[in-house]
Order: C-alpha cells, then structure tokens, then sequence
C-alpha cells in the first residue's frame, strides 16, 4: 500500500502532457467565472448593504437625537459661551434669571420668552415628544420683608440722605477724607413680632427699611455713623432714624472706608519708591507701583492714634489683584491718624526680621553700611512666581488621562421642580426667602416645611480669621471679615460655583464712589441628586427606597486671598444643613533659607514661602421657632453607669431581668439661663430646641436637633487683646433671649473704648456682652452657632487650597409623628408585586434652559 500510494502521488505532480494542457485550460476557465461572480455578488452586495444602512441610519439618527437630548439635557449649549445672567433689583420675578431674558444695547433687561416655532434646524427634534418643560418663575404678588434691598432703594437711601444734609456727596462730586458719605446700605431686619404678625396673622406690612454707614468727616466731632432709613416706599414717607450715639464710634476707631484704604496703599508705595535701588537688589523690583502688593492690617490704636501694619509681596496675578501669598520679608508700621495725608509717616520698618528701623533713612543707611544682612532673589524672579501663583493648568506637562472628557453631568428632564417669586423659593413642601447684606453676606428667612415655620432666620454673620508666623508684621494677624464684605456683590462662575441648569437671584450692594447700587446675580438655586438612597431596605421579599434629592441655595463670595461657599440645603425628611467652606490662596509667610523646613508655625509650602498655620471660624445666627415661639433649649446626655443609677429605681432590682449591671443611658437638662457651650467629646450629649407645649402623636415634646459637623475649638484665652471680638468662637454654640437689638454676634466697628467715651451701654454689642444670663425657658430663643477648622498649610495648598468644609445640620427630633418623606413617589415592591414607584423621565427632547445661550 505504500508503493500505490507513492506511486498516486508521482502521478499527480506528473501528468501525461496532452491530459495536463486540457484540465490547466479548464481550471484558468473556472477561476476566470469564479472571480466574475465574485465581484458582480460583492458589488449587488454593497449597493444593497449601502441601501439598507441608509435607511436604518435615518431612523437611528432620529432615535439618537431623541435618546442623546434626553441623555444630556442639552445638545444644543455650547460649553465656551458663557450664560446671560441678570435678576430682577425690585424683587420683581419677571426678570429672575430663568425667564428668557437676555440683555439690550444699553444694558437693560428685554424679555424675549416666546412658544417655541419648529424650524428647519428643528427637524430632527421634531420627530421626538417635546417634554413638558415646567417654568419655575411665578409672578411675586405681595413684596416680601426680607428680600434683599434694590437698586431703587438703596438710591432712595442716598437720596433722602442727600436732602436732609445727612450725607454731602452727590452725582458729579469727589468722595475725600472731608465728606460726609455712605460707605455701605445693607436691608435693616424688621422687627420680628411686626414681622410674624404680617406673615402669620394677616397684620400690617411692616415696611422694608435700610441700614446706611455713613462715615461722618465733615462734622465738629468726626465719627463712624449708622442710620436707620425707611419705610422705602413713597419717599414722602421715609424717616431716618441715628442708631448710634454721637461720637459712640470715634473717627479714629472706624474701619477701613473706600477713601483711606486708596491713601493708605499709596503713602506707603510713595514711601518704598525711595529705597527702590534696596527692593531691586534683594527682591528684583524694578517698579513698586507695579510689582509690589500691599497688604494693610488693621486699623488698631498702640496708644498714639491710628496705626496699620503692613506687608508687601510680590504680584503674582496681575497688577489689578492683591497677592497673598509671595510675600517677601519686609514690613512696617503706617500712622494715618487725620485727614491730612501729609501728616502720615511710616516707620518700625523690618527686614528679614532685622529691626525696627524707625524710619526709611535709617533702613538705607544700614543697607548702605553693610550692617543689614539682606537676600537676594535671582533676577527674573517674578516671571518665576508668576508661572508658579496662576491657577492654570501647566502646558508642558501631559494632560491627566481621559481628562479631556467632559464629566457626568445632570439635567431636569421637566425643568425645575422649584418656583421662585423674586426673591421666595419653594421646593417640595420647603418655602423659604433667600438674602444677602452686604457686611454678613447670605441669609435665609421665613424657612417653613410643609406649611410650618421651622426657621425665622439662618444667617452667617462673621468669619473669623487668626494667623500665627514667625514674621515681622505677620505674626497675630486677626481678620473678621465682615468689615471688608462678606456680602459685597461678585458674580458667581457660572459651571463651577453653581451648574449649568441652576437659577440665579441677585445680590446687592452699594458703590459709594459710583453712587450707585452694585447688583450682581451671585445666590444659585438648584436641585441636586446625590446619587444615593435617602432611606431603603432589602430584604428576601421587600425592596424599597427613595433617591436622595436635595434642594441647595448657594453663595459663592471672595475675600481678599480667600474665596467661601455657603450652602443652605433642603432635604426631604425636614432636615436643613448649613455649610462653609473655603478655598482659594492661602496668605504665605517668608521662608528664611537659613530655617527648617518645618517651624513652630507652619511647613515650607514654595520656594520661598511658608504656610503660616491659621484657623476659620463661620458665625451664625440662628433663630428657630419649632412649632412656636415660645421653645427650649434642652441637652440630652449619653451616659454610662449601673443599671440602678439609669433607672434611678429604689424599688425593684433590675439585675434580675439585666444582663449585665452595666448599661448607657440618656438624661435631660434644661439650659435655664442664657449660656455657651461648646462640643464635648469625652462627655457627649444631643443639643435639641423643643417646645413643651406642643407634642407629637406620641406625647413628646416637639423639637429640633441641632448636629454640628466636624468642628475646630478656640484654644485663645480670655485676656487675648482681640478676645472681645472674638468672643464668638470661644463657643461652638450660645443660646440667647431674642431681642430685636441683638441683632448681629458683633458690631461692624472696633470695640468701643468705654472709658474714653464714658458709657458702660454701647449701642450695639458683642456676644460676650448679651449672655448676661437672662431666663431661656419656654422663650423665644437665638442660637448663635460656630463652626470651623484649623488649617496648616502643607505643599497642596499651593496654588490653590482645596474646598474645606465645616457646618451645621437641624434636624426634626420628634417633631413629626413619623417619617416625614411617605408623602413622596417612590419604589416599594412587596411579594413581587409593585404598589409604588417614583416617576421615571419620558422619553423626549428637554427645552432649552432659559438662561442659556
């Protein structure tokens, strides 16, 4: 077999010659029709497949765009424009930022809201269902008390002042040292009985009224002043009433105003020009006027009059921005007591901690000698702390993988389940009215939840910063940032403060240069999905749950290095979180390279910078009404002990029905008279408002919990020189008896020197001064609550501190009879069988947000 078959294969690879001729031509024929056929199929082929495609792209485009706009939202934004944002200054909800408005040639609001008319760029929209976008703007039908002031009003303040002589700078004038001018306008709160009054029992509107500084330079007795203006409404009827006394505020003890702070940058620039050749050789200067950041603290009084010290740095962002943050090691002391500018002098110069040198000669003349040991920058430096200070991303580094992706973004598949009505927000049985003034900043009144007033007011009122460096001019530095603005208007960053879907509401201040009223869409209200269930339970024959959705009420603002979010939220159950955070440069401080790295006060965080380790303290003012006026402030102690001292029973020996002799258990105090307290780990306990009169299905008291985050604790001690304005952080809670003249936890001014002005009763006081130990009980009572968190910078923080947050959560305790969210849709299957579930978005084509475009 093996012969026949190497005798097969032979054959086959050597055929007779005539047979081979004859299958080679049949064989050339065969592959000739194959390849034909081949290519007439693969061209019927691809004519049809070409055919076929078409027709099912048609219908998958139009499904897609159906899909896609109801995936994102919105198509048709384009990213790099940037929304028309502008809100109505009279509280008038036509021109809030979710109408269709969009701004004229000369500024002004035009209203260009109209149905929608298919067009051809329509087309393929039109084959999907519109959705049924639901606009959140209601018409305002009755003014509301607490709303910030407007444009309109604040130029009524001005001008009432104007004509009774009060204030003597008017259009075309110059704002100096010797007028009598309005520095700010802020909403003066009424009084909270007239208040309740309007709101609850239908009684007289109160009026809305306004707070104007007037700071007094061209009277006999020079002071700081505030008045009370209003009502503002027809101007025949407004009234101006003095809230402090004559000279209370010494001319010398005001803040900073808008005239000084100009002359007080200026007179010591003016002063630097004239060691410019020190400031080249050591820092690369080459133009104080342009290179050079000034950075005043103060105003104090050491004794002589008024005196600042100051800081310079370098700039790093531009010559229109204060750096904080590349300061160099060099300071001094600025006397600007008066008006006359020319009297002003600087002196207890220090450089790299070398001094004082009490005046620019003497500093020259060391440099000069050789005596002063000085550093020296390299040359180019500042293009260097440039590069490094910008908030930008570097180009000649990689972009992070899959970063040029957008994120996950959120749309509203109906529009916003909220309403606003000027300046009144309501969302799913929260209403509420959202404010700004601008010293505080942000406030929220009139909180009600389903129809029942849980809050009067929840306002920041101070943030309270203590820097501590090895440094002169750096060490002990105290800001309490309501002196420069916590509410001065600055316009939210549309896609990074707030989403793009969110609605915007003015905030409002006053330009005492300009004359005029500064009104700038800064508040956001939006919805969020937090991504996460409220509640739910799984079990072998139960799955239910609902979404965590939450509304939010935000106010991004900016004070000088640092930049804040507070946040007010709104949850379903009844709860309402108040949070602060920070974010922004950090103020550096001078590394000597001679130095460790690590000091008593901070890391090295740059090149040439240290971090100088400070805290923040958010000051709020809460007032609470829990199902009345009339509450308590009641601590609730988590205890252990035995089980007889828990029961406090002399009767029957629980050991016998005990597993152990050992338990916890709670116990309740009622905080009788006014007082402070502050958080206590080793000794925990609930903080809870209730109201004895008042009790739930179950015979309990009704009440609020009050649940502070994660919070920093003053560590200063009471004979501290800024103790007294910083009396407020001493506490992370004090509870007070309202009072309508309590309004704020301190004054805007420096304190008052009693001895000097000889009155022991102040207009306005300081915390410290209102816990005097008034009764508390079944009374209408302030929580006044701090919250915070200490910071040492570490090499993170430059350029940019990343958010930080602290804050404060009120919580129904006992105040419903149950769950308060089994008013809601949501999923609930029980022995697989479906009773409920939360609405699901229709398959269709979102609107286009109004405020986009």
């Amino acid at each position: 077999m093996a012969n026949n078959y190497s005798n097969r294969a032979y054959e086959f690879t050597n055929e007779p010659k005539e047979k081979k001729t004859s299958s080679l031509k049949i064989l050339v024929c065969g592959q000739l029709l194959g390849i034909i056929v081949f290519i007439i199929g693969f061209a019927a082929g691809l004519c049809i497949g070409i055919f076929v495609y078409n027709g099912n792209e048609s219908k998958l485009a139009n499904t897609e765009t159906c899909q896609n706009q109801r995936g994102t939202g919105r198509l048709e934004i384009k990213q790099s424009e940037q929304p028309v944002i502008t809100t109505a200054t009279n509280d008038n909800p036509s021109s809030t930022n979710r109408g269709k408005d969009t701004l004229g040639d000369k500024g002004e609001v035009k209203n260009t809201d109209s149905e929608h008319t298919p067009t051809s760029e329509d087309s393929d929209a039109q084959k999907c269902k519109r959705c049924a976008w639901r606009n959140p703007i209601l018409p305002s039908s009755q003014p509301n008390l607490f709303a910030p002031l407007s444009a309109e009003e604040m130029t009524l303040v001005h001008r009432t002042l104007v004509d009774l002589k009060i204030v003597d700078v008017d259009h075309d004038q110059d704002l100096t040292f010797k007028s009598n001018f309005i520095g700010t306008i802020f909403l003066h709160p009424p009084n909270k009985r007239e208040a309740l009054q309007y709101l609850d029992d239908g009684g007289k509107f109160p009026g809305r009224y306004a707070t104007a500084v007037v700071i007094r330079g061209n009277i006999d007795q020079k002071d700081y002043m505030q008045y009370k203006i209003g009502p503002l409404g027809q101007s025949s009827d407004v009234k101006v009433t003095q809230l402090l006394k004559n000279g209370e505020v010494p001319y010398e003890s005001r803040p900073y105003d808008n005239v000084e702070i100009g002359e007080i940058i200026f007179s010591i620039l003016a002063d630097l020009d004239k060691i410019a050749a020190l400031l080249k050789d050591s820092f690369d200067i080459n133009n104080v006027y342009e290179d050079v950041s000034i950075m005043p603290n103060g105003p104090y009084n050491d004794g002589s009059g008024r005196v600042s010290r100051f800081t310079i740095g370098l700039r790093g962002l531009g010559d229109k921005e204060f750096d904080f943050l590349n300061i160099l090691p060099f300071t001094g002391r600025l006397s600007h007591s008066g008006q006359n500018t020319s009297d002003w002098f600087t002196y207890d110069y220090f450089y790299l901690n070398q001094g004082p040198f009490s005046n620019i000669t003497e500093l020259i003349d060391a440099y000069n000698s050789g005596t002063l040991k000085y550093i020296k920058y390299p040359e180019g430096y500042k293009e260097y702390i440039i590069q490094e200070t910008l908030p930008i991303r570097s180009v000649n580094s990689p972009a992070r993988p899959d970063s040029h992706y957008p994120g996950t973004s959120t749309y509203e598949p109906h529009g916003p389940r909220y309403t606003i009505a000027g300046h009144a927000v309501n969302w799913m049985g929260w209403s509420l009215t959202v404010s700004t003034g601008q010293h505080r900043g942000p406030s929220i009144f009139d909180v009600r939840f389903k129809g029942e007033r849980i809050i009067y007011e929840n306002s920041l009122n101070e943030i309270a910063l203590v820097y501590s460096a090895d440094g002169s001019g750096q060490d002990n530095m105290v800001y309490l940032d309501s002196v420069y603005g916590l509410g001065e208007a600055k316009r939210a960053i549309p896609r990074v403060d707030c989403p793009f879907y969110a609605s915007y509401l003015n905030s409002s201040g006053w330009n005492p240069r300009g004359l005029k009223a500064s009104i700038l869409p800064t508040f956001c209200i939006f919805e969020v999905n937090a991504q996460d269930p409220l509640w739910r339970h799984k079990g072998q024959d139960v799955e239910a749950g609902l979404n965590n959705n939450f509304l939010v009420a935000r106010y991004p603002t900016q004070v000088g290095n640092y930049d804040y979010i507070i946040d007010f939220q709104f949850y379903l159950d009844g709860r309402v979180k108040t949070t602060a955070s920070a974010t922004g440069f950090i103020q550096g401080s001078f590394w000597n390279p001679s130095s460790n790295v690590q000091t008593p006060f901070g890391y090295k965080v740059a090149n040439s910078l240290i971090g100088p380790i400070h805290d923040h303290t958010f000051g709020f003012k809460v007032d609470m009404d829990v199902a009345g006026r009339d509450n308590d402030f009641q601590l609730i102690h988590w205890k252990y002990g035995d089980v007889n001292r828990a029961l406090k029973n002399n009767k029957t020996d629980p050991s016998n029905y005990f597993f152990y002799n050992h338990t916890r258990y709670i116990e309740w105090d009622l905080v009788e008279k006014e007082t402070g307290l502050k958080v206590d780990t080793e000794n925990q306990k609930y903080w809870t408002i209730i109201n004895r009169n008042k009790k739930n299905k179950n015979g309990v008291n009704r009440g609020y919990r009050i649940i502070p985050m994660s919070t920093s604790s003053q560590n200063l001690p009471d004979d501290y020189p800024r103790m007294q304005e910083l009396s407020f952080t001493k506490y992370h809670c004090a509870i007070t008896k309202h009072k309508d003249d309590e309004q704020y936890l301190k004054p805007l001014y420096f304190p008052v020197d009693k001895q000097l002005f000889n009155d022991t009763s102040p207009s306005q006081l300081y915390l410290e001064d209102m816990l005097d130990g008034e009764s508390i009980a079944n009374e209408d009572i302030v929580t006044w609550l701090s919250v915070g968190f200490l910071h040492i910078p570490t090499s993170e923080d430059v350029p940019m501190t990343i958010k930080v947050e602290s804050g404060f959560t009120l919580k129904p305790f006992n105040f419903f009879d149950r769950t308060a969210v089994f008013d809601i849709p949501a999923l609930a299957v029980f022995n697989n069988t479906m009773y409920d579930n939360a609405p699901v978005p229709d398959m269709c084509v979102s609107e286009p947000y109004p405020n986009q475009h």
